[in-house]
């Protein structure tokens, strides 16, 4: 045969390993032009190069081999344009994925250098803070096992949606009668990406305002101290306090070895005391 060449030289003038290629023949995707029965070898002509390119496009592009195989088969033009079609619908749907991963690996690079900042650290201050959403367990929780056991039955069901990490989770203490103690808290929640989440049913909504804000180097339990602190900077700038307190790790031992750089968190929503 003319222009007749070994499975090896196929192999290497189109970029391909002769592993592919022999799979390629075994699920009969693209089989070789001749098998000579005596060796086995396979031989394949160049006429077959348009056919292996189209297969190699549709690959790169990432349609399933299942596709490809179908639409050699069927050679239908409509087919060819629906497969192009889908597999453009999913390029959408992993781009849109990807910016929503990069703007939030953006916002958590950004806390985290904000971190060094010293000059708020140990006083209260206000923030206003963008409107977000979260998933929130209102479950009484004290001992390590009770939160880690709250936080295994997110990872359980969310982990798929969220990531359950440093940052993202903390613990929520509800203050209206001022009965509060450390190392007791009202519940757990995790930070969701609210684009991305925006329709499920348990997400709880946290509409833009002001925060007062406290945050403080880790050292050991001392959320009693700062919760004292900053509700006295609420009641002497009578503030009239919304939700619960929120408090999150931001940096601790898993990011850093360095006590130092760890980062705790409380914040809650207020808005100006209106007086009657």
């Amino acid at each position: 045969m003319k222009n007749k060449l070994s499975i090896g030289q196929m192999a290497r003038l189109n970029n391909i390993s002769i592993k592919t290629l022999r799979y390629y023949d075994e699920i009969g995707l693209f089989r070789p032009y001749e098998v000579d029965l005596g060796t086995g070898y396979r031989y394949y002509s160049i006429e077959q190069f348009k056919e292996l390119d189209i297969i190699l496009y549709l690959k790169m592009m990432g349609v399933p081999l299942k596709d490809i195989k179908r639409q050699l088969e069927n050679r239908s033009l409509d087919d060819f344009i629906s497969i192009l079609e889908n597999v453009r619908k999913i390029t959408r749907e992993k781009i849109e994925v990807l910016k929503r991963i990069e703007k939030s690996l953006f916002s958590r690079v950004l806390e985290l250098e904000n971190t060094k900042d010293d000059t708020v650290i140990g006083k209260p201050y206000v923030q206003h803070i963008e409107s977000h959403n979260m998933i929130q367990v209102n479950k009484k929780v004290g001992s390590l096992k009770e939160i880690e056991a709250e936080l295994r039955q997110l990872k359980t069901h969310y982990e798929h949606i969220v990531p359950i990490v440093i940052g993202n989770v903390g613990y929520l203490m509800y203050i209206e009668n001022q009965e509060y103690k450390p190392s007791s808290y009202n519940g757990i929640f995790l930070l969701v990406d609210q684009p991305v989440h925006k329709q499920l049913d348990t997400i709880t909504h946290v509409e833009a305002g002001d925060f007062v804000v406290i945050r403080w180097r880790e050292k050991m339990d001392e959320d009693f101290q700062y919760i004292e602190k900053l509700l006295r900077f609420i009641e002497i700038n009578k503030y009239q306090t919304e939700g619960p307190l929120y408090i999150r790790k931001i940096v601790d031992g898993i990011i850093s070895n360095h006590s130092e750089e760890w980062l705790k968190e409380i914040r809650i929503k207020v808005t100006p005391l209106t007086l009657h």
